[in-house]
């Protein structure tokens, strides 16, 4: 089971907001000190401050050294890999500094090795991404997903001079990533935010199933016009299993078709990705003979399966119902006989054995061989097969 962090954005998010939310729930601050320190060779000073604004929480403050704070991509990302820091930290901040590289290049048209970033380069910055790769290590999490952010409107003012909202460069980081607009004027999704999500998060709606563990507040400086809180939280749990995948009994009742175009429907079916297809004879209304045929899909054969019915019958419609299936554990494995190798199916039932079944094929083929009834062959196996 993975512990996963879901970051929740109604308001917009920022660097400096998911590592606030991240610290108030439970992420070591020395350790991300000490990862900052690391990277940018010097004390940067990062403490937090509560926060109530109809929620609670924790405000991000930094107090970096004055400079000039353009840095080139490939300086941050050598800084990163040369410093003393846990590998999945350094793996983290290589992705975001990344992620906002290939998305600055690409805006201001320029190869990836001669990107410089100017706001993004500041220590601060740098503490925000190096920041939340420490706190998310702190935390043991092993997958991020955001939800959609909005997008607001209005100018931002950069070292690029005045830019729309969101920045360019925050769009070009956004490519393939739901948003949705809001009529605010503001810059609420920063570049870094941005990549945070992006580049860690996988993106989806509502948060996954898990077990929650804690939640966290992170709150930003800027004000929404319409009072809601400016801040970013997080819920940190531990995943659920996967469900199991959807499967599906499609079905029709066939009244025209000969026993031979049965045959061709049902071999038509497991061609199209059924797991198992059937048919069975009925009696239908005025005393019909007749056939149902039936097929059991998963939900991305579904349609396929569909197809295969509509292609090789004349129905005009099929039925379809949700399968709640048990199903026993199993393993193939290969036993050699005096007959000849041969593969057995053996399903447990918690730690017991359950059933132990021959491999049709593999009985065929060594009846072939052998040139003896596959009766006779399959009687041999089962007396010297012992699992």
């Amino acid at each position: 089971m993975r512990h996963i962090a879901y970051l929740d954005c109604p308001a917009g998010v920022a660097g400096d907001m998911v590592l606030a939310a991240l610290l108030d729930a439970g992420a070591d601050l020395e350790a991300v000190r000490k990862a900052v320190r690391a990277v940018a060779g010097r004390n940067v000073a990062i403490e937090t401050v509560p926060v109530s604004e109809g929620l609670r929480g924790l405000r991000l403050l930094i107090d970096a050294p004055d400079e000039a704070h353009d840095r080139s991509a490939a300086d941050i990302l050598a800084s990163i890999a040369a410093a003393d820091i846990p590998e999945p930290v350094r793996t983290n901040a290589s992705r975001i500094f990344d992620c906002l590289a290939v998305a600055e290049g690409k805006v201001h048209a320029v190869p990836l090795d001669q990107v410089h970033f100017h706001e993004v380069g500041a220590l601060d910055s740098i503490a925000d991404i190096v920041g939340v790769a420490a706190a998310l290590h702190s935390l043991g999490i092993e997958r991020v997903l955001a939800s959609p952010l909005p997008l607001t409107r209005g100018t931002v003012h950069t070292r690029h001079g005045l830019l729309p909202v969101p920045a360019p460069a925050t769009l070009e980081v956004l490519s393939g990533f739901p948003v949705y607009g809001v009529d605010v004027e503001g810059e609420f999704v920063t570049p870094t935010g941005a990549a945070i999500c992006v580049s860690l998060g996988s993106p989806g709606g509502p948060p996954p199933p898990m077990r929650l563990l804690q939640t966290g507040v992170g709150f930003g400086t800027k004000k929404w016009p319409d009072g809601r809180p400016n801040c970013v939280r997080v819920l940190v749990g531990i995943e659920d299993a996967p469900a199991s995948p959807v499967e599906w009994e499609i079905a029709a009742n066939l009244d025209d078709l000969t026993p031979e175009g049965v045959s061709v429907l049902v071999d038509a079916l497991f061609t199209a990705g059924a797991k198992d297809a059937w048919s069975e004879p009925i009696v239908m209304k005025k005393g019909r003979p007749a056939w149902t045929v039936c097929a059991i899909a998963t939900e991305a054969q579904r349609d396929a399966v569909s197809a295969a019915f509509f292609a090789e019958s004349t129905t005009i419609g099929l039925r379809m119902s949700a399968l709640q299936r048990v199903k026993l554990p199993y393993e193939i494995r290969t036993i050699p006989t005096s007959l000849g190798d041969v593969r057995v199916k053996v399903a447990f039932y918690g730690a017991a054995v359950s059933n132990v079944s021959l491999e049709s094929d593999d009985v065929r083929r060594l009846a072939a061989a052998l040139g003896l009834p596959v009766r006779k062959v399959r009687e041999q196996l089962q007396r010297e097969i012992k699992i």
